[in-house]
């Protein structure tokens, strides 16, 4: 574990953005998520919110009053340092008989498809090139290609922080209570992900190749379709799900009803609304709506929270007055 005094967040999240933290606490093992916590209680620190890569967080540009864990593995940590590629031993992984693995927190979600993937485990491969932490992935429920990361988990391990101590528990996938991009996990901050057990399956050579092929495909598809020069915090938007909703977008856009159907697994792309209400490029102070994929907006350098906060609220309130009804974040909002 290590600790930071009023750190700048901007240093360490995905996005460059957010203010200093009384206390950055690092955690690279499970052991030192204990430890973090010995500390929050001994101090007692009343404020914590729990990090990995911070790729789905938009952090104000504040001062945050209390504790930020950082949860994010010492393999991945070493693997940085070198610039390493290297595949052939991890200390956080485990693969049990039947394709059935556990997994930390902080292993990034692209290290354990290749780690597991060079074993002859598949099953994850659709999310090539998702950023972000195993714990931040399974907390959002983050997904791809029409996959997400509920769908092979068999149980996560938690641990609840209480007023005066904290507990760890094993929660089922049922009581996990996935949603789109939601789990009980993200609705409780109280909880905190330790690490995940899923069931994956060992692949023969065919499966294999197949799996690979898929996973670097996902990766090339977001480096030619999604904005990657900048930092940002992925997709802002959930895209629209709800049926109602998306009858209200086709009643003035008859002519995306193919794309709907064919294209974006029945939703309607919050990417191709904001675009045709006008918004790409637009920017305020330092960031920017992306040209290339409008769900994504860019910190060009030095962008503050309230900027982007702004563009959100200004997209929000466009897509009210057009179809009467307001687009949910994707993105957490940290104040």
């Amino acid at each position: 574990m290590q600790i930071h005094n009023d750190f700048p967040l901007s240093e360490v999240l995905w996005y460059k953005i957010g203010g200093k933290a009384k206390y950055l606490l690092e955690a690279f093992t499970r052991e030192d998520v204990s430890r973090t916590l010995d500390f929050i209680e001994k101090n007692n620190i009343r404020k914590v919110f729990v990090v990995g890569l911070g790729s789905n967080i938009i952090f104000s540009d504040g001062y945050f009053d209390g504790a930020v864990i950082r949860i994010v593995s010492r393999s991945e940590i070493l693997l940085r340092r070198t610039n390493s590629t290297e595949q052939t031993s991890r200390t956080d992984i485990s693969i049990k008989k039947d394709g059935v693995v556990t997994l930390f927190a902080g292993d990034t979600v692209g290290t354990v498809i290749e780690y597991l993937m060079s074993h002859n485990i598949i099953g994850l491969e659709w999310a090539g090139g998702l950023p972000g932490t195993v714990g931040g992935g399974i907390r959002g429920n983050a997904g791809a290609f029409g996959g997400d990361m509920a769908e092979r988990l068999v149980s996560a391990e938690i641990v609840e922080i209480h007023e005066k101590s904290f507990s760890t528990k094993v929660l089922t996938k049922e009581q996990m209570h996935f949603a789109y991009r939601n789990s009980v996990v993200k609705q409780n901050k109280k909880l905190v992900v330790l690490g995940a057990t899923y069931q994956l399956v060992h692949a023969n050579t065919k499966s294999l190749e197949g799996a690979k092929e898929t996973y670097y495909d996902n990766i090339a598809y977001r480096n030619e379709k999604h904005p990657l020069d900048f930092p940002s915090c992925g997709s802002v938007f959930k895209n629209i799900r709800d049926k109602e909703q998306v009858e209200e977008v086709l009643s003035l856009w008859p002519d995306i009803k193919d794309d709907i159907e064919k294209k974006w697994y029945g939703k309607v792309s919050m990417g191709y609304l904001i675009k045709r209400l006008g918004f790409s490029g637009k920017k305020i102070g330092n960031a920017q709506v992306a040209e290339k994929h409008c769900n994504y907006i860019l910190n060009l350098g030095g962008a503050k929270a309230k900027d982007v906060i702004s563009l959100i609220t200004e997209i929000q309130q466009k897509t009210h007055e057009t179809f009467g009804f307001t687009p949910e974040v994707e993105v957490e909002i940290v104040s």
